[in-house]
């Protein structure tokens, strides 16, 4: 398959697939569970079923992501990698749909995913008053341990890393949040708004994560596996989420 284009496979046998492989969780059409390893796979999912469709971007790479920083709350500017991450989605998408006027644009507020957002609907033509700011789409909250590498916070909080990394969907970094504060919040959010026939959202790598285990009714552990690119994003449509590269 050409780049940014679909195909039709249903998700439990996409293993041929190029731009959209299955990354292998759960195939809500079958009565079986095919697992498969890798990155940019595509999934069924038992969660949310709709007609309208979802477009989950991560924020460009930023100077933080190239030195192993945990960002958090706190927040670094994009890189010139993830100015060209962000323009070359909303290319990808342009190949995607059609964009109409009911589209809806949710976005974290840290600045890292407002710029990758204001590029993208620069790029689409789309107003900037689109764009909803919403608290709940914001990256976990790494507490004390933001702005640090995970040599420097497992040297600094020996306790804290290994009860997070005993308890990781549980277990909060000091003054931080666990997984389950953010998928308390994520589904909050989720479950409170109205998903129009195109909803762009614009998030974080964690909050990517829970959310996207959230509409496919995933376990913590395959939270955990899913991966967090940047160079692509994620369709949500008819309860299947796929990734295009």
């Amino acid at each position: 398959a050409q780049s940014g284009q679909a195909n039709s496979l249903n998700p439990c046998f996409a293993r041929g697939c190029s731009a959209w492989r299955s990354y292998g969780l759960h195939c809500a059409f079958s009565e079986s569970r095919s697992f498969f390893d890798g990155k940019n796979k595509l999934i069924g999912g038992t969660g949310h079923m709709t007609k309208n469709t979802i477009y989950l971007f991560r924020h460009g790479q930023t100077e933080w992501n190239v030195k192993g920083r945990r960002q958090g709350h706190l927040d670094s500017p994009l890189t010139a990698k993830g100015h060209s991450q962000a323009l070359k989605n909303a290319r990808r998408l342009q190949r995607q749909c059609s964009l109409n006027s009911d589209v809806t644009v949710f976005v974290s507020p840290l600045g890292r995913s407002r710029q990758t957002a204001l590029l993208i609907l620069a790029e689409l033509g789309l107003p900037e008053d689109r764009i909803d700011y919403e608290p709940g789409l914001m990256e976990s909250s790494f507490g004390l341990w933001e702005g640090l590498t995970d040599a420097e916070v497992a040297k600094q909080f020996p306790d804290t890393w290994q009860a997070r990394t005993a308890d990781r969907w549980n277990v909060r970094p000091p003054s931080g949040e666990s997984y389950a504060d953010v998928h308390a919040r994520v589904a909050e959010w989720y479950e409170s708004v109205s998903i129009a026939e195109t909803t762009l959202v614009v998030c974080h790598g964690l909050t990517s994560r829970v959310f996207r285990g959230i509409y496919a009714g995933l376990s913590h552990q395959q939270v955990f596996d899913l991966p967090e690119p940047q160079d692509g994003f994620f369709k949500l449509s008819d309860g299947i989420i796929t990734y295009v590269e």
